[in-house]
């Protein structure tokens, strides 16, 4: 499915459909979905911030690149893994999978997706894998900014921000019904990599529905250890 109002043929991968690069087995997992969790990279989260969130077998939690709180996943529930590709380097952020991850997978395949983002040459589908080339041609993907002051280009959306803006509008043009939520996606865990347009994600975070989980507060002992 494209989105009729844009020019899309005004950057690489404008022609891909949204919906199809998704497996058929993921599609079915979104329109049961009553969830879906996007988990930050965020060494701030803990284990009390994600057994807060009470993830059922019907929800869907989306990790990314090295998926640093990976051993805080449940086999039991939907996952999909997100690796964004580093053009400069020619490979995908954190494959091969960290051994939480391959662990995951190993328990229980059939629940596991993994998604690509960044493509940039031809590679064969399989049955568990999505594929989006650089960009998704979703309109917050495509006017994110280029230049920044100083004459320095962004590199493009984060792995997270496309998968955010991906699953935002699936439910908003698929028909899907499962409410969109993130947790530590924010600067509670230190600087964040200069490469991104941070203040322009944040912004369309800010504006939409999609449902922010504050971090559980942390004891005083907790804040005197928490890496900066």
């Amino acid at each position: 499915m494209k989105d009729e109002h844009m020019a899309l043929d005004a950057l690489p991968g404008g022609d891909q459909s949204v919906l199809q690069a998704l497996p058929a087995p993921l599609q079915a997992c979104l329109s049961r979905a009553p969830r879906v969790v996007l988990i930050a990279n965020n060494p701030a989260i803990t284990a009390a911030d994600f057994q807060a969130l009470n993830i059922g077998v019907d929800d869907v939690v989306v990790s990314f690149n090295t998926c640093i709180k990976a051993s805080l996943l449940d086999s039991r529930s939907v996952n999909v893994v997100v690796h964004g590709y580093n053009a400069q380097d020619a490979y995908f952020f954190g494959l091969p999978l960290g051994p939480d991850v391959q662990r995951l997978f190993d328990q229980a395949g059939e629940r596991c997706f993994t998604m690509l983002v960044g493509c940039a040459a031809p590679m064969s589908p399989l049955t568990r894998v999505a594929m989006y080339w650089d960009r998704i041609p979703l309109p917050p993907l495509w006017n994110y900014p280029v230049d920044r002051p100083g004459g320095k280009r962004y590199v493009g959306p984060s792995t997270g921000f496309n998968t955010l803006v991906l699953f935002d509008w699936l439910r908003g043009h698929v028909g899907y019904t499962y409410q969109l939520m993130t947790l530590g996606f924010s600067n509670e865990a230190g600087k964040l990599w200069g490469g991104h347009a941070w203040d322009y994600e944040r912004d369309w975070l800010q504006k939409s529905d999609v449902i922010v989980v504050p971090l559980q507060p942390r004891r005083w002992w907790q804040k005197l250890f928490r890496r900066k």
